[in-house]
C-alpha cells in the first residue's frame, strides 16, 4: 500500500537540495481610469507566503489557501492592490505552485481589481479557487459582474466571502455565480449578519461552503451539527488540529506492535526477537513482505522470510519504514493521514535545513525529530510515553521533549511556518543564518514533496471534488 511513500523515505539522500528562489522584481504600479496610485513601499519578494491546509469532511486536507499576513496587503487603492497582488502571484511561482497543484487545489486572495490579470496567470483553472476580496469603499458594478462570466466562461473558479458583500441586488447576482461562499468566523462582521448568511443556503443551494478560522469546539459543531450544516464542504482553521479522531483500540494494538519492534531495533535485540514480534501480527508481515518484494526494491527473486527481508533491508531501512507505518492504519482516517502529512513536512523541511548546515547525520536526525513530533497526538497520550520505547538519541529526544539542544530551532522554525507566526520565521530564520526566501522554497519543497510521496500510495486524499 505506501511503497511510494516508503521508497521515498529510504531513497531520501537522491533529493536535490532546492535552491533559494530568484528574487522576483516587482511590476510597476498599474494605472486606474480614477487615478494613478501612490508609490509603494513593496519588498522586491514577500519573503515567508501562508498556506494553511483545508480540509474536508472526512478530515483529510485537500486544498491549501495562501494569503500574507503581514499587512502589506492592507486596505490600498484598488491600482495600488493590483500591483501587490502580481508581487503575490510572481512570488508564488518562484515557490513552484505549480507542483503542488497536481496533488492539492488552492484558494489564492486577490482583488476585483486584478480580474484583468488572471488569464494570463495559466494556473491550472481546475486547481485553483480565486478567493475575491473587496477592498474598503469599493462597490460591485454591472461591469464585474459582466467580466466575472467572461473569466467564468474561460473555466476560472471563484470563491466570496458574503459578509464583505451583503445583500445588495449586485452581490445576490454575484453569489449565483460563485463556486464556494466563505464564513469567516473570525471577520468582525460575520456574526451580526448572520441573518444573511442563514438565509443564502435556501437561495443558493447548489453552492459549497468553505468554513474558514474554526478556532473553537463551538464554531466546529455550528458547522456541522447546526441547520444547513450540509452546505459545508471543506473546513480551515487552528481547532481542526485539536479535534483529530482519536485512536481506535485496534489501530492502538497495531501501532504498539509497531513500537515495539522499533524498540528492539535500537536496542540492537537479535534478529529471531524481531521476527517473533512480526510473526504475532498477521498484516503487519504481511506488510513488510510486500514492501520489500515491491518493485521499487527491484529484487531478483521474491523473498518469503522475515529473516531475508531484515537482510535485505538493513536495521536502519526497516526503523524508518516502520517509522511511518505509525501514521497508518487500517481505517486510514482522515484525522490520521493529515498527521501523517504534517509529521511528512516537517520531516523533510527540518532534514532540508540539515543539509544546507552540510551535515549528513544531522540531517538524518532532524528528519526523525520532525517525523516522531507529532506520535503524541497520534496515539493520544504523552509525547514522553509514546517516544519511551524508542530510545532515540539525545539530540533528539531533548528538541521534542524540553524544546532544547541542537534540533530544537529548526522543530521551532517548522512550527512557525505552519502556524504563519511571521515573527518567530524572521527571529528563528536570523539565528539559523537562513534567508527567509530560502525558508519559504524549502518548506514548500517539503510540502509538494510529501504530496509525491503519497500520490502514488493508496491513502491519497480525494481532491476531485473540491
Amino acid at each position: 500500500m505506501f511503497k511510494k511513500i516508503f521508497g521515498g523515505l529510504l531513497n531520501r539522500g537522491e533529493q536535490v537540495t532546492p535552491e533559494a528562489p530568484p528574487v522576483a522584481q516587482p511590476p510597476a504600479p498599474a494605472e486606474e481610469a480614477t487615478g494613478h496610485s501612490a508609490p509603494l513601499n513593496l519588498p522586491q519578494t514577500l519573503g515567508f507566503v501562508s498556506h494553511q491546509p483545508i480540509q474536508d469532511k472526512s478530515q483529510r486536507i485537500v486544498a491549501y489557501e495562501f494569503s500574507v499576513k503581514d499587512g502589506l496587503s492592507g486596505s490600498r487603492t484598488p491600482a495600488g492592490r493590483r500591483t501587490f497582488d502580481r508581487l503575490l502571484f510572481s512570488t508564488l511561482k518562484n515557490m513552484n505552485i505549480f507542483r503542488l497543484l497536481t496533488f492539492r487545489r488552492a484558494f489564492i486572495h486577490v482583488s476585483l481589481a486584478s480580474l484583468d490579470d488572471l488569464p494570463s496567470l495559466e494556473l491550472p483553472s481546475d486547481s485553483t479557487i480565486y478567493m475575491l476580496d473587496l477592498l474598503e469603499g469599493e462597490q460591485l458594478t454591472e461591469d464585474l459582474i459582466t467580466q466575472l462570466d467572461g473569466l467564468r466562461g474561460a473555466g476560472l473558479r471563484f470563491a466570496v466571502e458574503p459578509a464583505r458583500y451583503g445583500s445588495s441586488p449586485t452581490a445576490l447576482a454575484l453569489y449565483q455565480r460563485l463556486d464556494y461562499l466563505v464564513l469567516d468566523f473570525a471577520a468582525p462582521n460575520t456574526r451580526a449578519l448572520f441573518p444573511l448568511l442563514e438565509q443564502l443556503p435556501q437561495r443558493y443551494p447548489q453552492l459549497r461552503w468553505l468554513a474558514r478560522n474554526i478556532n473553537t469546539a463551538e464554531e466546529l459543531a455550528l458547522c456541522r451539527h447546526a441547520k444547513n450544516n450540509d452546505r459545508f464542504a471543506l473546513f480551515h482553521g487552528s481547532y481542526l488540529s485539536v479535534a483529530q479522531q482519536k485512536v481506535s483500540q485496534k489501530e492502538g494494538a497495531n501501532q504498539g506492535r509497531v513500537l515495539e519492534i522499533m524498540r528492539l531495533l535500537r536496542a540492537n535485540a537479535p534478529t529471531a526477537e524481531v521476527e517473533a514480534q512480526f510473526k504475532l501480527d498477521s498484516v503487519l508481515l504481511f506488510k513488510l513482505l510486500r514492501f520489500v518484494n515491491s518493485p521499487v526494491n527491484g529484487l531478483s527473486r521474491k523473498i518469503q522470510t522475515i529473516e531475508d527481508g531484515l537482510m535485505l533491508l538493513g536495521r536502519n531501512a526497516l526503523f524508518k519504514w516502520l517509522s511511518l507505518l505509525l501514521f497508518t492504519s487500517e481505517s486510514d482516517s482522515g484525522a490520521t493521514l493529515s498527521l501523517l502529512e504534517k509529521s511528512l513536512i516537517r520531516a523533510h523541511f527540518m532534514e532540508e535545513l540539515g543539509i544546507v548546515r552540510g551535515n549528513k547525520l544531522e540531517a538524518e536526525h532532524l528528519f526523525l525529530t520532525g517525523m516522531f513530533s507529532l506520535l503524541g497526538d497520534l496515539l493520544n497520550m504523552p509525547l514522553s510515553e509514546a517516544l519511551e520505547p524508542l530510545d532515540l538519541p539525545f539530540m533528539i529526544s531533548d528538541a521534542l521533549l524540553h524544546d532544547k539542544g541542537l534540533f530544537a530551532a529548526p522543530l521551532q522554525l517548522a512550527k512557525a511556518c505552519e502556524q504563519d507566526d511571521s515573527d518567530s520565521i524572521t527571529r528563528l530564520a536570523a539565528s539559523m543564518e537562513v534567508d527567509i526566501g530560502q525558508v519559504n522554497s524549502v518548506y514548500m519543497e517539503a510540502v509538494v514533496w510529501a504530496q509525491e510521496v503519497l500520490s502514488e500510495s493508496e491513502v491519497q486524499s480525494n481532491v476531485d471534488s473540491v
